[in-house]
């Protein structure tokens, strides 16, 4: 029962204020910009029931969504190899595909030849050796991705994202530099609109002769490293803001034609969601609350609340430490938690 307490209302004081600041600039910005709402990746998942509950009413779509998963089915297409190939690794060549692409060992033995899957590699500066190994088997990883590309545009179509209407959605992530957006846009071929907590740089829209323009809430044009503690201590957004499913990695079509969504391991907090669901209910409650009071807070109050938090264990309630775990699999590492990796 305490423990019960502490969990919902660590989400009603923490995640609260800082989602609601968030879905409240995203309202404002519906209210004079009308678009069908979808709700990207892991964090989805609690961003779809929150705008549900500032904005009653509204048809939000949770939408499966991964960089691993389109860096795959994108694989054939040059335009995506900026993104894929431009995030850091350093390990073995057959480890950087089934990591960074989600391919498994079989598949990734159709492209290797025989001494490659051993060799040491470090993104990106080998960018130009793993450009040329797929440049060489261009054939084969368009023959690998076909059916998981077709089943997923079918996915896209059935929840109403098409290359006509891509252009007319607005899609809700946490950041940080839209490469999901951006791949959609690639694999729809069309302009998309994604509004973030944090970004990179804003004004980087153009992606293969196409427009990714995005919007942000707390600031735009910061790096990792930079001292900005909201993005440089992410890593506690990313952990909490995730589903009841480990990463989705495919989508395969059963024998009676359903589309059934594949994900990859699950963590701490998946095996354990009951508390991170208790977590929610509090985000949830506090976001009623703020809104029914016509309560507002500023972005230098959310970055002050946050920094707070991020950076004193005890102000975490213990029954949420575990939840603190993530998987940064597309890095080639397991599983991280976040006290642990800033020392807290």
């Amino acid at each position: 029962m305490v423990e019960s307490i502490s969990l919902k209302q660590f989400g009603y004081n923490f995640c609260g204020p800082v989602v609601y600041r968030y879905i409240k600039e995203v309202s404002e910005f519906l209210d004079t910009n009308p678009k069908k709402v979808f709700c990207l990746a892991r964090e989805g998942y609690l961003f779809k029931q929150a705008i549900e509950a500032y904005m009653p009413g509204i048809d939000a779509t949770y939408l499966l969504a991964s960089r691993t998963f389109l860096f795959r089915i994108l694989i054939a297409d040059p335009a995506s190899w900026k993104f894929s190939l431009g995030h850091a690794f350093e390990g073995k060549l057959e480890s950087f595909f089934v990591s960074r692409f989600g391919f498994s060992q079989e598949q990734v033995k159709l492209l290797l030849k025989e001494n490659e899957p051993d060799s040491d590699i470090s993104l990106p500066s080998d960018r130009e050796v793993v450009e040329s190994i797929l440049q060489r088997e261009l054939n084969v990883v368009s023959k690998i991705v076909a059916g998981s590309r077709e089943n997923y545009l079918r996915y896209l179509t059935d929840n109403g994202l098409t290359q006509d209407t891509l252009e007319d959605a607005l899609l809700l992530d946490v950041g940080y530099s839209g490469t999901i957006q951006k791949l959609l846009s690639i694999l729809l071929n069309s302009n998309s609109h994604g509004y973030y907590f944090i970004t990179t740089d804003s004004d980087n829209t153009s992606v293969n002769g196409l427009t990714s323009k995005q919007y942000y809430v707390f600031k735009d044009k910061v790096k990792m490293g930079e001292g900005y503690i909201m993005l440089d201590r992410s890593m506690f957004l990313e952990s909490l803001f995730t589903s009841p499913d480990g990463q989705f990695i495919d989508i395969l079509e059963s024998a009676n034609g359903d589309l059934i969504p594949c994900y990859g391991k699950r963590n701490y907090t998946q095996h354990n969601f009951v508390k991170l669901n208790l977590v929610f209910e509090g985000t949830l409650e506090a976001i009623r609350h703020c809104k029914e009071q016509n309560i507002s807070f500023s972005v230098e109050e959310i970055e002050s609340l946050y920094s707070l938090y991020v950076s004193s264990r005890h102000l975490l309630p213990s029954a949420a430490w575990p939840l603190f775990e993530f998987d940064d699999a597309i890095s080639g590492y397991g599983n991280v938690n976040s006290l642990q990796f800033f020392g807290m």
